[in-house]
């Protein structure tokens, strides 16, 4: 089995595509941690075609937009692009994951 047949769209995923966001989500982020005004995460579903299910992305700076049902949505700050962080890493109280 290859690496990627073990990957697996997360529910959260699924959840959160199935939300009318009335944008184009390009991608959507899973275990995001924020840096600064970019995020890295996992990337899902990516509309450019390139990055694969699961792999590590680092956002452009972004900013958030709005938040539907404890999914948060995100704007690059060209306007271009559109992201969904369905989870983020939480930092402890020194602000180390």
């Amino acid at each position: 089995m290859s690496a990627c047949e073990l990957i697996e769209i997360p529910h959260q995923v699924v959840q959160a595509a199935g939300i009318d966001w009335g944008v184009t989500i390009d991608a959507y982020l899973s275990d995001a941690a924020r840096v600064g005004d970019r995020f890295t995460a996992l990337v899902y579903c990516d509309l450019s075609g390139a990055s694969s299910d699961g792999m590590t992305v680092v956002t452009p700076k972004v900013r958030t937009v709005g938040e539907k049902d404890g999914y948060t949505l995100v704007q690059s700050m060209t306007g271009h692009d559109h992201y969904v962080i369905v989870s983020e890493l939480l930092h402890d109280a020194a602000g180390e994951l």
